[in-house]
C-alpha cells in the first residue's frame, strides 16, 4: 500500500528510503516510486543488492529532480553508467550522492564525463549543474582523481566535493587536484578528505592545488588524518595563507582557506591566527593585516620607482588600516601605529631628497609668482583710481 500511495501522490517532494526490504517487497515498492511524478529530492540508503535500472522510469518520469542520494547501495561501477543514462535528461539535478557504492576507476569516469559542463562524446550522459557531488567510502584511486578532476575543472556551479574515505588515493592523486583547483571556472567552496592517508606530502599537494585559488573556504579531514601531518606539513599551510618572503607574496597569498581539518591546528602557531582573519570577507584588508602583522618597518624601496605620486597612496593605506592594528597577533597601541607610519613616511620621503627638494622649491616659487600677480594687479588698480582722480580734477 505505501508503494501504491507514492505513486498516485502529486504533492510528494522529498522521499527518502532507508531500510533492507527486499523480493516482492522491494519490487512493489519501487513500482510506486516509478509511478510518482512529483519527487524533487530522493534518497534510497542501504539496499546492497539493488539494481539500479529499477529507478529508469523514475527518472523518466520526474524531470525536476534536484537531489538524488543513493548511499550504501553497492551499485558498482555498472551501476553508475546506468544511472547517469537515466540522468542524461535532468540538467537541473544540483546534488548528487553516491556514497558506500564501490565504485572505482570507470564509474568515477562515467560521473565525471557527466558532470562537464559540455559533452563532445555524444554520449549525452549529462548533469552540468551540480552543485554537490559525494563519492565518499568507494574505491577511486590516483587514476579516477585525475579523471574526475580534470573533467570538474569545466564546471562553474561545484561548491562543495566529498572524496572521504577513498583510502587508494595518495599525494600523487591529491596533486591532479590542481586541474580543478587552478581552474578560472573553480567556485568550489567545500573539499572533503576525511579518513584518507594524507600526511606531509599529502599536504604539499594540497597546498600546490590550492595556490592561487580563490574560492576554498573549507578543508576537511578527520583527526587521525590530522595526527599524520607534522610541523613540516602545518607549515607549508601557514606558507599558502601567508608567505612572508616578501610584502608582494603575502599580499599574493591565499585569503579564503579558513578552516583545515575538523580539529584545530595546533596551538601557537601563527596558522590558527590566518585562519581566523580569512574568516572575513574583506580580503583586501585580510592581506593588508598580515602585511603589516609580519613588516614592522616596512621596506618602501621597491615603491619609490613611482617618486611622490605614490606617497598619497602609502598615507592612505596606513590611514585605512588603523582598524587593523587590533586584529594583528599581538595588537598595537593607536600611538604605536602612528609612528609606523611616521617612520615609513620619513623613509619614503628621505629616500628622494632632490625630488622633495625640487617639490619644496617648486612650491615657493609658485607662492613667489602668486604673490607678484597680485602685487601687478593692486599696482593696476591704484592706476586706474589715479587715472580716474586726475580727469576729475582736470574737470
Amino acid at each position: 500500500w505505501l508503494g501504491y500511495f507514492i505513486g498516485r501522490c502529486t504533492s510528494l517532494l522529498n522521499l527518502c528510503i532507508s531500510g533492507e526490504e527486499s523480493g516482492r517487497d522491494r519490487d512493489a515498492l519501487m513500482r510506486g516510486v516509478n509511478s510518482n511524478k512529483s519527487v524533487e529530492t530522493f534518497e534510497l540508503y542501504n539496499h546492497l543488492d539493488f539494481d539500479v535500472s529499477l529507478l529508469d522510469n523514475f527518472c523518466a518520469n520526474n524531470p525536476k529532480l534536484e537531489s538524488l542520494t543513493l548511499d550504501g547501495n553497492d551499485i558498482g561501477d555498472s551501476g553508475v553508467v546506468t544511472l547517469m543514462k537515466s540522468l542524461a535528461n535532468h540538467p537541473q539535478l544540483n546534488n548528487l550522492s553516491l556514497g558506500s557504492n564501490n565504485i572505482g576507476r570507470v564509474g568515477v569516469g562515467c560521473v565525471a564525463l557527466s558532470s562537464m559542463q559540455s559533452c563532445t562524446s555524444g554520449c549525452g550522459w549529462v548533469v552540468p549543474c551540480l552543485v554537490q557531488l559525494d563519492l565518499s567510502y568507494n574505491r577511486i584511486d590516483d587514476t579516477g582523481l585525475e579523471v574526475l578532476a580534470s573533467s570538474l575543472a569545466s564546471s562553474t556551479t561545484l561548491k562543495r566535493l566529498n572524496l572521504s574515505s577513498n583510502t587508494f588515493i595518495t599525494s600523487s592523486g591529491l596533486r591532479s587536484l590542481s586541474a580543478l583547483l587552478h581552474s578560472k571556472n573553480c567556485r568550489l567552496e567545500d573539499l572533503h578528505l576525511e579518513s584518507m592517508p594524507i600526511g606531509d606530502d599529502g599536504a604539499d599537494a594540497l597546498v600546490a592545488g590550492l595556490t592561487g585559488n580563490v574560492s576554498v573556504k573549507r578543508l576537511m579531514f578527520s583527526s587521525d588524518v590530522a595526527g599524520s601531518i607534522t610541523e613540516l606539513g602545518w607549515s607549508s599551510f601557514s606558507r599558502l595563507l601567508c608567505d612572508t618572503s616578501s610584502i608582494n607574496s603575502i599580499h599574493k597569498s591565499n585569503h579564503t582557506l579558513n578552516q583545515i581539518g575538523s580539529s584545530p591546528v595546533p596551538r601557537d602557531h601563527d596558522l590558527r591566527h590566518y585562519l581566523m582573519l580569512n574568516k572575513s570577507a574583506n580580503l583586501h584588508r585580510t592581506a593588508q593585516i598580515k602585511i603589516l602583522m609580519h613588516n614592522l618597518d616596512l621596506d618602501i624601496e621597491h615603491f619609490c620607482v613611482y617618486n611622490l605620486k605614490f606617497l598619497p597612496l602609502l598615507v592612505h593605506w596606513f590611514e585605512s588600516g588603523t582598524f587593523c592594528r587590533t586584529h594583528l597577533k599581538v595588537k598595537e597601541s593607536l600611538q604605536t601605529f602612528c609612528s609606523r607610519k611616521l617612520s615609513v613616511v620619513y623613509k619614503f620621503v628621505r629616500s628622494m631628497p632632490m625630488l622633495v627638494a625640487d617639490a619644496h622649491w617648486n612650491r615657493m616659487l609658485g607662492l613667489v609668482h602668486l604673490k607678484k600677480k597680485m602685487i601687478c594687479e593692486k599696482k593696476d588698480i591704484i592706476h586706474e583710481k589715479k587715472r580716474k582722480l586726475d580727469l576729475e580734477l582736470k574737470s
